[in-house]
């Protein structure tokens, strides 16, 4: 079953929604979601009224924690999901961390979180191990064309399409909010109201936004391996991550985090730092905590290689970050 909304959040919220109206979830259910999951997903879970619990990463893989996953699984029998953000659009197979899941209990309800990778229009769901995947192609993922999300759901599984109000005004006070608790590390109190969803329609349907698509990745990954190739080849070695974590941007770990990122936008250039460990923000189990992801966005920089940047701009950051190297 093919999923079509104007945001992927739309899409996570429909399916969360439609599992607790089928009964699949009741109130004393959890998810459990990564701890440097983006800030909004959390505020979805809250919407849609389903229960989550944080899991730190993984050093080697980035990703959730998959032996804490497991070991909350055996013991704990109202974990009914997971959800498995591909950090950094990283193509880490997390089939054997599935199948795993899938013989201690096999109605735990898997989602694949790949909206930083690369879309696949052609994703076979009924040969996944997943429940659900999704896409994203808003402001900053890897196909950004500022609008639009895709999924695949198994044909097991019922999508109420709810209708969502929506107020811009709403989504910006959220967000201003979430960057507020973010840059403070204090909590953030959710408050609902109409800020999921769009007020911009501009493909006719799924057809049309497919096309379109198709159309601009070439061009995105000609652009994407040209930065990535510079990089790869001007800055230390010993900075660089897997390459895997490579197609979203190009990430480096670095001593002098903050000072090199005041220097890079000094400079008239610019660079990330996702993502950070939100645990805090939503729960005081996690207060005052020392975690993988803390530990991890404490040294990560994240450069650009969309079209926000030039080659011209690719060699200038990193000759600016190999004078701090």
């Amino acid at each position: 079953m093919v999923l079509f909304e104007a945001r992927s959040s739309e899409i996570l919220y429909n399916v969360l929604q439609s599992l607790v109206k089928d009964g699949i979830l009741n109130e004393s259910d959890i998810f459990l979601i990564p701890l440097n999951v983006c800030p909004i997903v959390p505020a979805i879970f809250l919407k849609a009224g389903v229960r989550f619990d944080f899991i730190d990463i993984s050093l080697t893989t980035l990703c959730i924690d998959e032996d804490a996953i497991l070991t909350r699984i055996r013991k704990e029998k109202n974990i009914k999901g997971v959800l498995f953000v591909k950090t950094y659009g990283t193509n880490y197979d997390a089939s054997n961390l599935f199948k795993e899941i899938r013989t201690i209990n096999h109605d735990i309800f898997l989602i694949d979180d790949s909206c930083l990778k690369e879309p696949d229009l052609k994703y076979d769901i009924d040969q996944s191990l997943s429940d659900l995947i999704i896409y994203s192609t808003g402001y900053s993922k890897y196909v950004d064309i500022g609008w639009g999300g895709f999924g695949f759901l198994k044909d097991s599984f019922k999508y109420h399409r709810n209708k969502i109000l929506f107020k811009k005004d709403h989504l910006k006070q959220l967000t201003k909010n979430m960057q507020a608790s973010v840059v403070n590390d204090a909590d953030f109190h959710y408050v609902d109201n109409d800020w999921l969803g769009s007020d911009i329609y501009p493909y006719e349907g799924f057809n049309e936004y497919a096309r379109h698509i198709k159309n601009v990745l070439p061009k995105i990954k000609k652009h994407k391996d040209s930065l990535n190739k510079i990089y790869k080849k001007e800055l230390h070695d010993e900075i660089q991550i897997k390459e895997e974590f490579s197609n979203w941007r190009f990430s480096i770990i670095v001593d002098d985090k903050e000072k090199i990122l005041k220097e890079i936008f000094r400079a008239g250039l610019f660079a990330s730092s996702h993502y950070k460990d939100i645990g805090s923000m939503y729960s005081h189990d996690f207060k005052g905590a020392k975690s993988n992801a803390q530990k991890f966005h404490s040294s990560v920089i994240n450069l650009f290689n969309d079209f926000r940047f030039s080659d011209e701009n690719a060699h200038k950051v990193s000759k600016l970050i190999n004078n701090y190297i």
